[in-house]
């Protein structure tokens, strides 16, 4: 499958690359679309902090552990197999190119309302409007919290249109020990919404009495 994951500049920008990187792992084509407001937050937030520095190139650690921060970009903690598009004429721009499926994670509210609004005037923004028009599977992953007034018509306005919110939040049943476990559960219901099979967290079950 064909799957487009766009990292907004909502916080926890580090969650939509862990996802991209599992989608890709679980053998399917990626590509991502990095906003500005992305990037500005992934260096506020020092996303890289919640990545592991494993995928720091070497030249960005110097003879420490600690990574130069002017010089860590997103891409760095992407496979490297993953298609990174952000012109307005790349594949992702149009339904020709066979994208399947897109998912938002995460999605800041001014992401969403210009979703709902039809803008399209950068290439995430685009490939969402050609998800609707090509009536392919939109997930979009709310990071707000509480939700406007706004925030929640351009929700029920993109639902009746068959797009999909999964919000990046956790749930006990899993029984998450660390911070890790309860990203896995987010990340994990993400590609459970994509139809993508795995194991990221421990899924639902009734104890039965004997």
């Amino acid at each position: 499958m064909k799957i487009i994951v766009g990292i907004s500049g909502a916080s926890s920008v580090h969650l939509g690359i862990r996802a991209a990187n599992e989608i890709l792992a679980a053998g399917h084509e990626v590509c991502a679309i990095i906003s500005d407001g992305a990037r500005v937050t992934f260096k506020s937030e020092k996303a890289w902090e919640y990545l592991g520095n494993s995928r720091i190139p070497n030249e960005n650690l110097g003879n420490s552990r600690i990574p130069n921060e002017n010089f860590l970009q997103i891409e760095e903690f992407l496979d490297e197999k993953i298609d990174i598009q952000s012109n307005m004429w790349d594949g992702a721009a149009s339904g020709s190119s066979g994208y399947e499926a897109m998912i938002i994670a995460p999605c800041s509210s001014n992401t969403l309302a210009k979703v709902a609004a039809g803008i399209c005037d950068n290439l995430l923004l685009r490939a969402a409007a050609v998800m609707l028009k090509e009536q392919r599977k939109l997930i979009i992953a709310p990071r707000e919290m509480p939700f406007s007034p706004l925030s929640i018509k351009h929700m029920n306005e993109l639902s009746g249109l068959g797009v999909m919110f999964a919000p990046p939040m956790i749930a006990h049943y899993s029984k998450p020990l660390s911070l890790n476990d309860a990203e896995n559960f987010i990340i994990g219901k993400w590609l459970d919404c994509l139809n993508i099979k795995n194991n990221l967290f421990k899924r639902w079950k009734i104890c039965k009495k004997n």
